[in-house]
């Protein structure tokens, strides 16, 4: 508040005047006292604001090694050793073509990430806060390194299929061809659910179409994101039964022989090279009305560049 000062000033002038006289002028009368000035008294500060609250974004990266995390489970299951999987530093994925269906081979890669909802949970969620109210997840991508591929379809695709919280929950040691771990099968062989979690239940219609950077193969091609459905990975955040893993497979069109790919598995001696999740959220502010969110991989991800989607890669890169 401002304050204002009220000066007072008083002064006497005395004169004296005498008409048709043309005598001296008298004396100068004395000088009146000053005034007094009068200052008012400051009045009660107010009440300090209340400091504003920041909301970040917070990103999570999981990749096992990477600041002690080690819940990575990932294994290949194939139809040509069906009795074990090619558990080793590569993932494989691979389907061959021939007449006769019988002969046909198959290696599917299936892969879960453990203990995300925790991490994530504690650093979001605060107490008596509904889950799927206090954050928005913005993306969510799995990179995976790609060692070699050798394929004459064109074009070729990854599948995925992520299993729903009634799906058993694989064994990376112990999973094959028929059944998940030691004791339960899966609903089909393969790793096949019949009611997947995503899209149309039976089928395992999420694809990605996978572009390679140059020819029909490569031996050492490098990293490739996958976008992942928001509602799913939502789901195994704020509902971690629901986070049984999802199963990856090749198909292409057009091919004569097939297609086979390597990845790095997360037991590979190349820790920087391993599978790597990376979930990017925005906190939601107490109050602020929830936007719903698509659960599909949006039209914005196939008008993005190659340098866009890998931004989220190369940001992790740079913490390491």
């Amino acid at each position: 508040m401002k304050l204002s000062r009220l000066v007072m000033t008083g002064s006497i002038l005395a004169a004296l005047t005498f008409i048709g006289c043309s005598g001296e002028d008298g004396e100068r009368g004395p000088e009146g006292p000053a005034g007094a000035s009068v200052t008012g008294q400051t009045g009660p500060k107010g009440d300090p604001g209340n400091p504003g609250e920041d909301k970040p974004n917070v990103d999570f990266y999981f990749q096992d090694g990477f600041k002690g995390y080690t819940g990575t489970q990932d294994a290949s299951i194939d139809n040509y050793t069906p009795n074990g999987n090619l558990n080793s530093n590569l993932l494989n994925l691979y389907f061959s073509v021939n007449n006769n269906p019988d002969l046909v081979q198959y290696a599917h890669t299936v892969i879960r990430f453990e203990g995300i909802s925790e991490e994530i949970s504690n650093i979001l969620v605060e107490e008596n806060e509904n889950c799927t109210d206090s954050f928005h997840l913005n993306q969510a991508i799995l990179y995976i390194y790609i060692s070699q591929y050798n394929s004459d379809a064109l074009p070729l695709y990854f599948n995925l299929g992520f299993y729903n919280e009634d799906d058993p929950i694989f064994d990376e040691a112990s999973a094959n061809w028929d059944a998940a771990n030691d004791t339960d099968g899966w609903d089909g062989k393969g790793g096949d659910s019949d009611n997947w979690a995503f899209g149309e239940g039976e089928l395992d219609d999420y694809s990605i179409q996978y572009i390679a950077g140059s020819g029909t193969s490569s031996s050492d091609p490098g990293w490739f994101p996958i976008p992942l459905p928001r509602s799913i990975v939502q789901s195994w955040i704020c509902n971690p039964d629901s986070n049984t893993g999802m199963r990856i497979r090749m198909t292409g069109d057009n091919a004569l022989n097939g297609a086979i790919l390597d990845i790095y598995a997360s037991e590979n001696p190349i820790e920087d090279l391993r599978p790597l999740l990376v979930i990017e959220t925005e906190k939601i502010e107490v109050g602020t009305t929830t936007k719903g969110y698509e659960g599909t991989k949006t039209q914005d991800w196939d008008n993005m560049s190659y340098e866009e989607k890998m931004a989220p890669l190369h940001r992790f890169q740079a913490l390491q």
